[in-house]
């Protein structure tokens, strides 16, 4: 990893008409601890993650592939992701607790953050646009 981007080692899983399908391993900083199989801490999840690209037949099943992403775009996936619902959250309970009862301000609350969510997916093919790496060269 470099100053301004992320980096990723992964696997090509799948070809598809629009782009390619790598498998990365995402694990915690402890997990390559050489006590990470005594350790409950430690922690590795594969995922799946789809490259766009403009000729996906020049990579083969199980070639080896970099793929690289912006720091920019880990942070705006955790304002939109956790910030930006927690202060919907929190303002909602705030202006409804002083109208309602706790429960019926909770409940109203969280119930706020469904219609946050369905917007977030209707416009998931624009934020994917703009949340996608790249495979590098």
């Amino acid at each position: 990893m470099n100053g301004r981007q992320i980096e990723h080692r992964g696997v090509v899983e799948r070809i598809v008409s629009h782009g390619v399908i790598v498998s990365i391993v995402q694990e915690t900083a402890c997990a390559a601890c050489a006590a990470a199989q005594l350790c409950h801490s430690s922690e590795k999840k594969e995922k799946l993650v789809e490259i766009p690209c403009d000729a996906p037949n020049r990579y083969s099943i199980g070639q080896n592939v970099t793929i690289v992403g912006e720091i920019g775009m880990g942070l705006r996936a955790t304002l939109w992701a956790y910030v930006i619902p927690l202060v919907l959250l929190m303002v909602v309970l705030m202006v409804s607790a002083s109208y309602l009862n706790a429960g019926i301000a909770a409940l109203l609350a969280l119930a706020s953050l469904i219609p946050y969510y369905i917007i977030l997916y209707a416009f998931r093919n624009k934020m994917q646009r703009r949340f996608s790496f790249r495979i590098k060269s």
